[in-house]
């Protein structure tokens, strides 16, 4: 698993959320041009009728109905944030799906205890037609006084779902489990994606980021020829037990096989990617660092090895070191050993152990830069005799002997100094 900067995480599951103290809501503007998407149809009403076929994109950003109600929806959505107001927040969400109900309301108290209070109001971009009645539109994000559209502003673009009440209201939702559609594999001959009929549209784009994902994977480790990754799709929270929390982008299975869990990249779950990125660009880490997991698992279990090892590897293959968290612990004095880090990743921003969220992220730095300068100094074949040695033996300075030629002690001081001259001056 591999956390986004600042955010909790445990075993098995990249993480992302809002940042914190930061809430994001919309404005009653809109602009009808959207991001790229798949090939698709366009109508004046974001309607579709019964088993109407969902594998492309139903564009219906002219349906000025929709647009002016999921508008109205966000504007309230804004007002309760900014004035603290829980009940006028709930009333903009579509609580029939109790796990829907719970990541709000969890967003919603952690956002009042934040220090900061910033309220990120959104523009509508597009509107796509689902089923059920359920319109998801793109909204953007700026911070006040910023261009929704100026890359590198600190703008946003999101995709979030609505559904219209009874009394003509629309409401940030996310459909039950029975609203998404039977799920079915799509075998894609390197992979198997697994997904519901709700995702049938966004399947081609995580093909793409899959492939290139694996291949990054293929380039530092045997691929198993007995094992093929299946990435099941999760559009909600709810849709899959290992995707509950607030926080989990993506996960993988320890022992399952090859199966890694993943939020559909136009699911409120995938968070929000800045302006001028692609949504899909921001899976290829994530991916990558689960399917070296279920490499790691297939050549030894990740669970019989060190944390720092094992998300060290994920960090490392996805090049993904966190140098900036990285550099600021060692010009602040505050680097750790990586046995530390491991126990912070162990139990991540447990109120018991008193790790935060920033110390999660400092701990994956750490374990990406531990395998960087184990394998850049001994090499991969080393770093799996080490694996092998202390999965077996359950000593673990005699096997870090036997696999490098030098002590644990010794090897820890080396990788401070080698810190030290990497990061040491700004």
């Amino acid at each position: 698993m591999e956390p986004m900067a600042g955010m909790h995480t445990g075993r098995g599951g990249r993480r992302s959320a809002l940042a914190g103290g930061i809430a994001l809501a919309g404005t009653a503007a809109f602009r009808a041009t959207g991001p790229a998407r798949a090939q698709g149809t366009s109508r004046a009403t974001c309607t579709l009728a019964d088993g109407e076929d969902t594998a492309a994109p139903v564009d219906c950003s002219g349906d000025d109905a929709a647009r002016a109600g999921i508008a109205a929806s966000l504007v309230a959505r804004a007002d309760a944030l900014a004035q603290g107001d829980r009940d006028a927040f709930l009333a903009t969400l579509d609580l029939r799906n109790p796990t829907w109900r719970r990541i709000q309301t969890d967003y919603f108290a952690a956002r009042g205890a934040s220090v900061r209070r910033v309220t990120l109001r959104g523009t509508p971009r597009a509107l796509q037609a689902k089923p059920r009645g359920y319109v998801r539109a793109t909204i953007e994000f700026a911070p006040p006084g910023a261009s929704a559209t100026e890359p590198g502003a600190g703008s946003s673009r999101a995709s979030w779902v609505f559904s219209r009440g009874d009394d003509g209201t629309w409401r940030h939702a996310e459909p039950l489990n029975e609203e998404l559609g039977p799920r079915r594999t799509d075998d894609r001959g390197l992979f198997v994606l697994s997904y519901y009929d709700w995702d049938a549209d966004v399947l081609d784009r995580v093909a793409a980021v899959a492939r290139t994902a694996w291949a990054k994977v293929g380039q530092s480790l045997p691929l198993p020829v007995d094992v093929r990754p299946t990435i099941s799709l999760n559009p909600t929270y709810a849709s899959h037990s290992g995707l509950r929390g607030s926080t989990t982008w993506a996960a993988y299975l320890p022992g399952s096989r090859g199966t890694v869990l993943l939020r559909s990249p136009d699911s409120y779950g995938a968070g929000t990617v800045p302006i001028g990125e692609s949504p899909d660009d921001q899976l290829l880490v994530p991916l990558a660092h689960e399917m070296t997991h279920l490499v790691n698992d297939a050549i030894i279990s990740i669970v019989r090895i060190p944390q720092w090892m094992s998300e060290g590897l994920a960090e490392h293959v996805a090049e993904h070191l966190r140098a900036g968290d990285m550099a600021g612990a060692v010009r602040s004095g505050r680097t750790w050993t990586l046995d530390k880090a491991s126990d912070v990743i162990e139990w991540g921003a447990d109120p018991a152990r008193d790790y935060t969220p920033s110390d999660v992220s400092l701990a994956y730095a750490h374990a990406a830069h531990g395998v960087h300068y184990f394998v850049e100094r001994f090499g991969m074949a080393s770093f799996w005799d080490l694996a092998r040695e202390f999965a077996t033996s359950r000593s673990w300075d005699r096997s870090f002997v036997s696999a490098t030629g030098t002590s644990w002690e010794a090897f820890g001081a080396d990788w401070g100094a080698w810190l030290a001259d990497r990061y040491g001056r700004s």
